[in-house]
């Protein structure tokens, strides 16, 4: 399988295997993936899709933030660890972390902690600012 180098690519290569998998569903009626990274929702779901089919690793969401209480009309705080990147995953039998942030999004203190301490285990931590800049990183981790 070719590396996508865009998003583009990505696509088209996500409407292939699509296409491969239901070879009876004729192509116009297969819904195209359209993969985006305009938003940190958009980069973290590109990314994780990048990081199964593409990378042959895993990939998991976590979702740090408070969380709306209906009954009780108040946020509560989210019971993730402070810092946790927004995406765990491993590749080749190793631990990556990756922040997602998107336009003038900054990493915070805890972030930076973390940072430290998934580096100094052994794995790998990078931020992604869109899916270009994490294309350049994961290259360079599975190249190694």
């Amino acid at each position: 399988m070719q590396i996508p180098k865009n998003l583009k690519e990505l696509s088209a290569l996500a409407t292939q295997l699509k296409a491969e998998k239901h070879p009876d569903v004729p192509p116009f009626a297969l819904v195209k993936k359209r993969f985006k990274d305009t938003t940190a929702n958009e980069l973290t779901k590109t990314i994780i899709w990048d990081m199964y089919h593409i990378r042959e690793g895993v990939a998991y969401r976590i979702n740090n933030g408070a969380v709306y209480d209906v009954k009780r009309k108040v946020y509560r705080a989210g019971v993730q660890k402070k810092g946790v990147p927004d995406i765990i995953g491993i590749i080749n039998g190793r631990f990556i972390g990756i922040e997602v942030k998107i336009g003038k999004d900054r990493q915070s203190a805890d972030q930076k902690l973390i940072e430290k301490e998934i580096n100094a285990a052994g794995g790998v931590y990078f931020i992604a600012k869109s899916y270009d800049d994490y294309l350049s990183k994961i290259n360079e981790f599975t190249h190694n």
